[in-house]
């Protein structure tokens, strides 16, 4: 076997690993389901030149219960200094608020959010792989305290063009809770979400759509599946 093929033999055997890391089957037939559509459109934009400092925004509408009803928006801001090309850091501000609870109970809880994040990219074995760790301080109505929660997403990319301007991509997240509150989150596991689709990259614009599916945990013992058709656009200028 030659060195392109050796090459291309493990391109192909990462990206099937990748996969089936973000699709191991979980135990969902004694949960709830709902069926739900989620856009997310983001924005950097450059304060000079180098692209050393950024403006990030972020809105992320979703609608659920089998796409009947409005089901909560984040919206997010942030300060973005990019070290180098591999690595940026961003401290920001969120507004997440949710319309029922994982019963599909009405529930309006208005949420604040202050975060923290740092995004590190590579290449390895032909896939351009993304790690975003993010620590986020949240705010919940009707709860006593600050709930703490831990992020890390795993993201990889295989372009399917030599321009690099088509190509599959996929994750997955972890969320933690670091501490539990009263009426709010419990310490421990808190969701993980999974999400594999094409990509599609147009100048300074980058596009996706796929499937994404969430296991929640919310506030105790309350568990919920959430498949999704996930649109993403993102821009950088």
């Amino acid at each position: 076997m030659d060195y392109a093929s050796g090459v291309k033999g493990k391109r192909a055997t990462a990206l099937v690993a990748l996969i089936g890391c973000l699709f191991t089957p979980h135990p969902i037939l004694a949960h709830p389901t709902d069926f739900e559509g989620w856009l997310i459109t983001s924005t950097h934009i450059s304060l000079e030149e180098t692209k050393r400092y950024q403006v990030y925004l972020e809105a992320q509408p979703r609608v659920g219960d089998g796409w009947k009803r409005a089901a909560t928006f984040q919206g997010r801001a942030a300060l973005v200094y990019n070290l180098n090309k591999g690595l940026g850091l961003y401290i920001g501000y969120g507004w997440t608020p949710s319309l029922y609870d994982a019963k599909y109970h009405r529930d309006y809880r208005d949420e604040q959010r202050l975060w923290q994040q740092a995004i590190y990219r590579h290449e390895l074995l032909g896939i351009q792989w993304q790690h975003r760790l993010r620590e986020e301080q949240r705010f919940i109505m009707r709860t006593d305290g600050v709930s703490n929660r831990a992020r890390y997403l795993l993201r990889g990319s295989y372009a399917l063009t030599r321009a690099q301007d088509v190509g599959m991509t996929g994750w997955n997240e972890l969320m933690v809770n670091l501490n539990g509150v009263n009426n709010g989150p419990w310490a421990g596991y808190d969701r993980n979400r999974i999400f594999f689709g094409p990509y599609w990259q147009i100048d300074n614009a980058r596009y996706e759509i796929g499937y994404a599916g969430e296991h929640l945990k919310r506030f105790g013992s309350d568990e919920r599946w959430a498949h999704a058709l996930l649109i993403v656009a993102s821009y950088n200028f």
